[in-house]
């Protein structure tokens, strides 16, 4: 019996098949060491905020270097007024702003509690809360040195949101799930689909309706599938950002083609699969394996900039993340359209690549099992 076991063991993993390694090997300890050295990292640090201070004075001085000392801020633009530092939170240049009054000192003196101000994006609720604690804290601490620790938090510290003021942290995370959801179906349908004729043997039908054409086998499968799930999904999403900044018609049209372009990118990704490993098993674990654990990786739940370098280079190259790069610029309405653009066309260059990828592999795998099938109907 044990020799039996021996047996079956050697020849299942003794053989040279490269999916099998990647499965059993590469894949779950590439993700796990993703994942532990992700959420294991320190917490992030140097986010940009801005400063508005108006006149000047000791303590405020003494709060702006705090606030610079502080692990996790650091002031990257000094504005004029709150509309100036609005406007540079908006256009992603600064996370949050603060707002220094000029009469702070000479309140604080008098026991006033004056409060120092700090303006924060409510779409971004993990990155506003670790800006937000440690300003409080900087402020605390040089409110008890100034009235040498008499009474309890001198100075206080307000946190406005600006932004939409109907947009909320549940509109934000939905839209994320929306755009999760249909990065994992796309995927593995892409994987189906293109492997379902190799499986069930129908590799001749379809090469021969496309005329022998690579091109036109792997678009006739692929844009009709783009075309339905990518409006199910922009669907879905137009009906999440209700209430939301209305957009211009330049903009939908690049939240649109960005969508279809996702969508597509990832069914190119499930096809590249199938061309690789030529099983559809195989195709659709391996596309469970990169799609699934996606959205822990695109900056939804944990900013981008405070991963490791190499999961940072990985979630670059995730359709997902430069989806939600795309729609969140449309947050604040059109001023987001740069940044936009810039993601749109990340996507069309990833949507060409694995489109060739794509091709490359199916036209080398499909006439293998072409002429397995025909085998197969002579021997029958």
């Amino acid at each position: 019996m044990l020799r039996n076991i021996w047996a079956v063991a050697w020849n299942a993993y003794a053989r040279k098949d490269l999916p099998t390694v990647l499965l059993l090997f590469v894949f779950p300890i590439a993700l796990c060491t993703m994942m532990v050295s992700m959420f294991s990292a320190e917490a992030p640090y140097n986010l940009p905020v801005g400063i508005v201070a108006e006149g000047g004075g000791e303590l405020q001085g003494r709060i702006l270097r705090a606030i610079e000392t502080t692990k996790a801020a650091t002031i990257t633009v000094r504005c004029k007024d709150i509309s100036e530092c609005s406007s540079a939170m908006r256009s992603g240049e600064i996370l949050a702003f603060v707002y220094v009054p000029h009469d702070l000192e000479e309140k604080a003196i008098r026991y006033e509690t004056p409060a120092v101000t700090v303006y924060t994006n409510g779409q971004s609720l993990l990155t506003s809360k670790v800006i937000t604690n440690d300003i409080r804290m900087a402020v605390a601490t040089q409110g008890a040195v100034l009235v040498q620790n008499t009474i309890q938090n001198p100075i206080g510290v307000e946190v406005h949101i600006v932004g939409n003021p109907t947009g909320n942290y549940e509109h934000f995370l939905g839209i994320g799930l929306v755009i999760a959801l249909f990065h994992v179906i796309a995927m593995l349908f892409g994987a189906y689909f293109f492997a379902f004729p190799i499986r069930e043997r129908e590799v001749g039908t379809w090469l021969s309706a496309a005329g022998n054409s690579m091109i036109a086998a792997y678009l006739g499968r692929l844009l009709p599938a783009v075309f339905v799930l990518g409006t199910e999904m922009m669907s879905v999403l137009l009906l999440v950002r209700m209430g939301m900044p209305a957009l211009e018609p330049i903009d939908r049209a690049v939240l649109f083609g960005g969508g279809y372009l996702m969508v597509a990118t990832c069914m190119a990704l499930g096809a590249s699969f199938v061309g690789i490993v030529g099983e559809m098993r195989v195709a659709l674990s391996a596309a469970a394996v990169v799609g699934g654990p996606a959205f822990a990786f695109c900056g939804q739940t944990f900013p981008v900039f405070a991963m490791p370098f190499v999961i940072r280079c990985w979630t670059f190259i995730l359709p997902i993340t430069q989806m939600m790069k795309l729609q969140s610029a449309f947050f604040f309405g059109h001023l987001g359209i740069e940044r936009a653009f810039w993601s749109f066309e990340v996507l069309a260059v990833f949507f060409v690549f694995w489109s060739l990828v794509a091709m490359l592999t199916l036209g080398i795998r499909l006439p293998r099992a072409l002429r397995k099938e025909e085998a197969e109907l002579c021997s029958a």
